[in-house]
């Protein structure tokens, strides 16, 4: 409450008084904390790479790599041809609308990143402390850009693809381009993001940024449960229905069980779409690749998302682990195929069996290769996911190139992260 200030002709009582008047009256003032905001992001970087071991950056460096050689080869033949059709000029046009296409995937993933970030900021903390509201969400504009920055390499790797083929200038001119629009880009994505977060909050009298951090989703933790049984079964069983029951309940791991559940169901509508039957089968394949790495995903989740603390004195073997979790894919996915069979109107007997086995061994690996990430990384779940998606996206470039090839690439990552799992009982955090 701001006091009105003395009656005219007096004076406030004493020095005190005139403090707390003068300090009353004048609006909040924040000190300079751009050191403080600088030092907060040094520390997290520091602490972020020292998080990842000497092989997962070979790891990390070595799919950038693959990634950025594909995107470059990819672009190097049609631009060439290109080139040759429509000159130098279009070339460079053609280069141009390349570098807007990766500057607005950039924003995309800033858009998902800010939405991410607002669903779960801590703004209780944040709001505790004597620091511009502005400057926090300048800071989550920077941890937003953090997983746009994949679209960098990849950018510069196509941009590569005109040396030779495009006047050297032009190059230069599209890379200072390219950086404008990826620093715009993120920053109207993420707030775009921000806008339609603070839209959802009920707290209209209160500034933008003061609406976001006081207004995270946050789940309520007052509801009445049930009293717990206490059952006589395995270890795997009980773990596996732990994770039954908090996917069932809103997260992360609903979302991405969801996310599965809804992909299998575009699965089975593609057999009534009216094409051939082996054209049906690609499009319910295509749908049914992405669930299974949806499921990959919750497993990630899930074997991440338990705290150390309390399941590390369980009696729980990493045979227990594993199978709690694998049953649980093998059954979604046992399930989804064998729809997908009995309903495969057109498709011989013959053919009926080979997609069964087919699909059931690309969904397993695929699904199982995000398990095994999420044993071996715990407890760092978005680390996991973001090695999980990166492996799988150099296999499918790889399927790309080479047929089969993708296969190859796809059994390295499962001997890579299957070998690491005699140490899933100790963090490689620590």
């Amino acid at each position: 409450m701001v006091p009105s200030g003395p009656a005219p002709g007096q004076s406030p009582c004493g020095t005190t008084g005139r403090i707390l008047y003068s300090a009353a009256r004048m609006p909040p003032t924040y000190p300079d904390q751009s050191a403080a905001f600088a030092a907060l992001e040094r520390r997290l970087a520091a602490r972020r790479w020292n998080a990842l071991d000497a092989r997962s950056r070979v790891v990390f460096a070595a799919l950038a790599a693959l990634l950025s050689g594909f995107f470059y080869w990819q672009a190097r033949v049609p631009l060439d041809g290109w080139v040759r059709a429509h000159g130098a000029v279009g070339g460079a046009k053609w280069l141009a609308i390349a570098m807007a296409v990766w500057a607005i995937a950039a924003g995309a993933i800033a858009a998902w990143r800010q939405d991410a970030l607002a669903a779960r900021v801590p703004g209780s903390e944040w709001l505790a402390l004597p620091v511009d509201p502005a400057r926090v969400m300048r800071h989550l504009l920077g941890e937003s850009r953090l997983p746009a920055l994949a679209a960098i390499p990849l950018a510069l790797a196509t941009l590569a693809a005109g040396a030779g083929l495009v006047p050297a200038w032009w190059l230069a001119l599209l890379a200072a381009g390219f950086a404008v629009a990826w620093i715009e880009c993120t920053r109207l994505a993420a707030a775009a993001a921000r806008a339609l977060a603070v839209r959802r909050s009920r707290h209209a009298s209160l500034p933008p940024a003061v609406r976001l951090l006081a207004s995270a989703r946050r789940t309520t933790t007052e509801r009445r449960r049930p009293a717990p049984r206490w059952l006589a079964e395995g270890g795997w069983r009980a773990l596996q229905h732990l994770d039954l029951r908090l996917t069932r309940t809103p997260g992360p791991a609903q979302a991405r069980m969801g996310t599965a559940l809804a992909l299998l169901g575009v699965s089975l509508a593609a057999w009534f779409a009216n094409a051939e039957p082996l054209q049906r089968r690609a499009i319910a394949f295509a749908a049914f690749l992405p669930a299974a790495t949806a499921l990959g995903a919750w497993a990630i989740t899930r074997a991440c998302g338990d705290p150390a603390a309390a399941m590390r004195p369980l009696p729980l073997t990493l045979k227990d682990t594993y199978r709690a979790r694998f049953t649980t894919i093998a059954v979604v996915l046992g399930f989804a195929i064998v729809a997908n069979v009995a309903i495969a109107s057109g498709l011989s007997p013959a053919l009926r069996v080979g997609t069964a086995l087919t699909w059931a061994a690309c969904g397993l690996a695929v699904a199982a290769l995000g398990l095994q990430y999420g044993l071996t990384l715990h407890p760092r779940a978005l680390a996991a996911e973001n090695l999980y998606f990166g492996w799988l996206g150099v296999t499918l470039m790889a399927s790309w190139m080479i047929p089969l090839l993708g296969w190859a690439v796809l059994v390295a990552g499962l001997v890579h992260s299957g070998v690491r799992l005699r140490r899933w009982w100790t963090s490689e955090a620590v």
